[in-house]
């Protein structure tokens, strides 16, 4: 039961063995291929959502891709206080499936950064995956899951 005490947030979180079970999917992208129609998706399904086959594989998708659309979440969010915004895109992975995803080390504003700054995210920008800090787990402990960045020039 929710005491009065205790921050809202600390309720909504995933048991540590939850956490645990859906490990693959937030560190590494790990989802399904279908062997009949050959369709990447993710998260992991149990049947084809094309052919509606259950002959699946467990693929790690592409930690790359392009920004399809982007926007900014300015819905205050508790335990992020000081931080105005959010920016959130849809990105398409280099396998095809597209991911809704934060994006960090971004600006939020309509001015790019400086020199090693953060950038302004647009449609077509190149991004990479990175494991960062999602929430706290009621038990105490962080949990950790995929954001994307821009892609840094190699």
């Amino acid at each position: 039961m929710w005491s009065p005490t205790e921050p809202v947030y600390r309720i909504a979180t995933p048991t540590p063995a939850k956490a645990w079970r859906s490990r693959d999917g937030r560190y590494r992208l790990v989802g399904n291929r279908c062997e009949d129609c050959v369709l990447p998706f993710f998260p992991k399904r149990r049947v084809c959502p094309q052919c509606h086959s259950r002959s699946l594989t467990e693929t790690v998708l592409a930690p790359y891709g392009r920004v399809v659309s982007a926007a900014e979440d300015r819905t205050p969010l508790i335990g992020h206080v000081g931080r105005d915004s959010r920016p959130f895109a849809i990105v398409a992975l280099e396998d095809g499936p597209c991911v809704l995803t934060e994006l960090v080390d971004v600006d939020t504003g309509t001015d790019a950064g400086g020199e090693g700054g953060p950038t302004t995210v647009t449609e077509g920008t190149e991004v990479e995956l990175v494991v960062r800090k999602w929430r706290r787990e009621a038990s105490g402990p962080y949990q950790y899951g995929y954001k994307f960045r821009p892609r840094r020039a190699r």
